[in-house]
């Protein structure tokens, strides 16, 4: 039986999109691995008991670690780059959590699994810091904006080199607690920042993984990546997708593949991809217009709080 170790952290509003995601984790395991789940999350976070369940249910044996991080025990809580979202910062300190781990995969819960993650786990990054995918921001294309601040960014402070996406990051939490102090060195204003934090700190100190295990749905492979890399997602060789800037749950958007995903693993465990839309919805902040009793929520005009159907206008 092989044992691989997982990391998801999140906070109050993101225990609905990790369940999913373990479900996904969960279904596409061989019958020789077992996982053990880790969870970093942000004291007053629901959602333990549903995916309890959900781990104790599956059949090849799973185990889950629930861990409240107490704000004040958070070291990046004074950042100036923290203060948008200190609990994205909660993976950047692991190794203070879970000491006697060396190695554990970090999960984004955006992130959907098709195959089993054995072979990625046991990936040799014994003399890197963590291993993770380069971006899939196409740094060639001068008229995309994520590319060419990637392609910018690469150039100011990475040497040239790749400038990796960390939805999912296999951690070497030994090297992580030795390099720690590195990560509160930086002095610079970040776009992205946990991202790019890790990839200015830890420059050189990467390894670079199969772009399968970090695939954006519905992107074209850009030119970046080999040829190979394309070849075999091209033929439906992806074992991780991130779905975080394509919403896997909703159905006209989302890429028919990522959303069939989505919607199995939810309906699974007892959700609706309907049921995210709907949460999503109520999260819209409305804003006023100059008209009396005009209000604007999201993409939809509201009129004494009631939405107004363009198509009967």
């Amino acid at each position: 039986m092989e044992k691989i170790n997982i990391l998801y952290s999140f906070g109050k509003d993101s225990w609905r999109m990790a369940a999913v995601s373990i479900e996904s984790l969960l279904l596409s395991a061989k019958e020789t691995t077992k996982i053990a789940i880790y969870c970093m999350v942000e004291p007053g976070t629901k959602g333990y008991w549903k995916i309890r369940r959900i781990v104790k249910s599956h059949k090849h044996g799973a185990e889950l670690v629930w861990r409240k991080v107490n704000p004040k025990k958070n070291p990046f809580k004074d950042q100036e780059t923290s203060k948008t979202n200190p609990k994205a910062f909660y993976r950047c300190f692991a190794h203070r959590v879970f000491k006697k781990i060396d190695k554990i995969l970090y999960l984004s819960t955006d992130t959907l699994m098709y195959r089993d993650l054995s072979e990625l786990f046991n990936t040799d990054i014994s003399d890197c810091v963590f291993g993770a995918v380069p971006d899939m921001a196409p740094i060639n294309d001068a008229s995309n904006a994520l590319g060419v601040y990637a392609k910018e960014f690469s150039e100011k402070h990475l040497n040239k080199g790749p400038y990796y996406n960390c939805g999912v990051l296999l951690l070497n939490l030994k090297k992580m607690a030795e390099n720690e102090q590195k990560l509160f060195e930086n002095k610079e204003p970040l776009r992205y920042p946990v991202q790019d934090l890790l990839n200015i700190t830890f420059v050189g100190k990467i390894k670079t993984l199969p772009l399968k295990y970090n695939l954006a749905p519905g992107v074209g492979v850009p030119a970046h990546f080999s040829k190979e890399e394309a070849a075999e997602i091209n033929a439906g060789g992806h074992v991780i997708l991130d779905c975080y800037y394509a919403r896997a749950y909703d159905k006209e958007r989302a890429n028919k593949v990522t959303y069939d995903m989505f919607e199995k693993c939810a309906e699974k465990i007892g959700m609706t991809p309907k049921s995210f839309l709907v949460a999503d919805k109520k999260k819209e902040k409305t804003r006023k217009t100059f008209i009396p009793n005009i209000t604007v929520r999201g993409q939809k005009v509201l009129f004494f709080g009631m939405e107004i159907d363009s198509q009967k206008q």
